[in-house]
């Protein structure tokens, strides 16, 4: 099956992207079948659909020897999450903000926003560092915005922005404990990068099921899909699918953790009454 730059959007449109749109995708260039123009033609797609007044960003992980990734990082150093922004990446005009673990790329209007300042205040505390999803990170300025995010032949399984969702809502808990002490024991439960194996055991973090995620974005009408060639497309809120999945967490944490993630989330509740 050979699928055009037209038929890229089309699938496009059908999925409720538009001119002015902020959107993030989350890409596989093989999954459509062969795309006549290659990366390029997809880009090209993306960017004649969202116009001179949208902007364009693209996840450009490092995912290759990611324990040492704060040690090894460099602005240009490859994306390890496809050809698709790597591609984008090295275009004229692309803007990548300066984080070692989850920076992203972005063109237009809105791309140096989102791409300052990628860590540099407002930090929060998890397991990949306390810089990739801090108050001024682009992941937040995403949610802020509302932006649209689009899972182009891929599963929101790879939704990165369900990190965001576990770094706000671990550090919104942690700010309303009362009492320092309770604060900093709780605190110290919590996963973080490169822990060693012999201090990591114990150690909790709000890991969950993004085919659940799925299911239950499905049953609320969160999402909204498309055809184009063999591939899926999959579009989403991102502020709205946040909100409701840390609602989801709350509301009833054995649906979705382990023992010791449901009775850290208790004593954290507890602790800010």
């Amino acid at each position: 099956m050979t699928v055009t730059k037209a038929d890229i959007k089309a699938a496009l449109d059908a999925a409720g992207i538009k001119k002015g749109d902020v959107l993030i995708v989350h890409s596989s260039l093989k999954s459509m079948g062969y795309v006549d123009g290659g990366a390029d033609a997809v880009i090209d797609a993306l960017t004649e659909t969202l116009g001179d007044d949208g902007t364009l960003v693209m996840p450009t992980l490092v995912q290759k020897d990611f324990q040492n990734a704060y040690e090894t990082w460099y602005l240009d150093k490859p994306s390890d999450v496809g050809y698709i922004t790597e591609v984008f990446r090295k275009r004229k005009g692309v803007v990548r903000s300066d984080q070692a673990t989850h920076s992203v790329a972005a063109l237009g209007p809105l791309a140096d926003y989102l791409v300052r300042d990628h860590g540099k205040y407002g930090k929060r505390a998890g397991p990949f560092g306390d810089t990739p999803f801090a108050v001024c990170s682009p992941w937040q300025k995403m949610y802020d915005l509302n932006a649209k995010a689009l899972m182009l032949g891929v599963s929101i399984v790879y939704n990165t922005s369900k990190h965001l969702t576990e770094y706000r809502m671990m550090n919104d808990l942690l700010d309303h404990v009362r009492g320092e002490s309770e604060r900093e024991r709780l605190a110290s439960m919590v996963k973080y990068f490169a822990c060693p194996p012999e201090i990591d055991a114990g150690k909790v973090w709000p890991y969950a099921s993004g085919d659940k995620i799925c299911e239950a974005a499905d049953r609320e009408g969160l999402l909204t899909r498309s055809k184009c060639g063999n591939a899926v497309f999959t579009v989403f809120r991102i502020r709205d699918l946040s909100d409701r999945t840390e609602a989801w967490f709350l509301e009833d944490p054995s649906a979705w953790f382990g023992e010791a993630m449901q009775k850290w989330i208790a004593e954290a509740q507890n602790a800010a009454k």
